[in-house]
């Protein structure tokens, strides 16, 4: 099995496929079997580094993390390791704020940046949520725990409809998940994430991604961030939750590859420098979704 030897940990990772290299962050908890929907095909095109952050998943920590910065100077130290001058970065949920971090410290190193599910500020909201995940990891049982996060980060919809398939994936969940020190450090971790003004500055192409149903991070958050990113693109998932890696891969993987491919998809977040694609997805009551009323949407109707 594949290790990084690096500063801070043994950092476990997979590589997949042939092609412009590809950095995927999993998020809270999540190891790199979180991308398992989309890898297949995604490593027709291009070569997938698969890592699981520090103190999760098969990755030792040597020293443990205390800020996100910590997590993305273990990713910058593994395209050193493996010899990457360049790679198109990934990220959901935690994954995409380690992301943000990666391209704000280090520009020259992403070519495409794509952020699903995630924000740049924790305000009283998203802190408090924090602050109550981090009490229910300490107080409920590992599957109570566990259910939590998967209630409240899928679509009502899906669940509705997937029950039995929800419940399998729990149980998976619960026998793979990795110590619940390492998820409580990540949690703690969080609380520090908050980007300043002067450092928040990302240059690389960047498409962000928002499900309609995510009640861990609200699309609302994702739109915000998406407006201090010059040159953004935003795609807004109905019936969509927090990871639709899982509830909407067949929808996410076209937009990734041809996001990854230099394609324009999605809304221009600043269309008085881009145009917005036709058929590109929007977030309800935006100048571009009333433009396009009778356009497409992505995951809605016919793309």
């Amino acid at each position: 099995m594949p290790y990084a030897d690096l500063t801070d940990v043994r950092l476990y990772y997979e590589l997949a496929g042939n092609g412009e290299p590809v950095l995927l962050i999993p998020g809270l908890g999540a190891t790199c079997q979180l991308w398992d929907p989309i890898v297949e095909e995604l490593a027709e095109d291009f070569t997938l580094i698969l890592p699981d952050n520090r103190g999760v998943g098969k990755s030792e920590s040597k020293r443990q993390p205390h800020e996100i910065h910590d997590f993305s100077a273990d990713l910058i130290e593994l395209m050193d390791h493996l010899q990457i001058e360049q790679t198109h970065v990934v990220g959901i949920s935690l994954g995409g704020i380690i992301a943000q971090c990666f391209a704000c410290d280090h520009p020259d190193l992403v070519d495409r940046l794509v952020l699903i599910s995630t924000t740049h500020r924790f305000g009283p909201y998203l802190s408090a949520l924090t602050d109550l995940l981090g009490h229910a990891l300490r107080k409920f049982s590992l599957e109570q725990f566990i259910r939590t996060i998967e209630t409240l980060s899928t679509s009502p919809i899906y669940v509705d409809a997937h029950a039995e398939e929800m419940e399998r994936e729990i149980q998976e969940t619960v026998k793979r998940y990795s110590s619940r020190a390492g998820v409580g450090r990540q949690l703690m971790s969080l609380c520090s994430s908050e980007f300043s003004e002067w450092e928040y500055n990302i240059t690389a192409p960047t498409l962000v991604v928002a499900g309609e149903y995510d009640a861990l991070i609200p699309h609302c958050y994702a739109r915000k961030m998406a407006d201090e990113i010059m040159g953004s693109r935003f795609v807004y998932l109905p019936d969509c939750g927090h990871n639709p890696i899982f509830e909407q891969p067949t929808t996410v993987l076209p937009l990734m590859h041809r996001f990854l491919n230099g394609e324009a998809v999605g809304e221009a977040v600043h269309p008085e420098e881009e145009p917005v694609e036709v058929g590109a997805a929007a977030i309800p009551g935006s100048a571009a979704s009333e433009s396009m009323e009778n356009e497409t949407k992505v995951g809605g109707m016919e793309e």
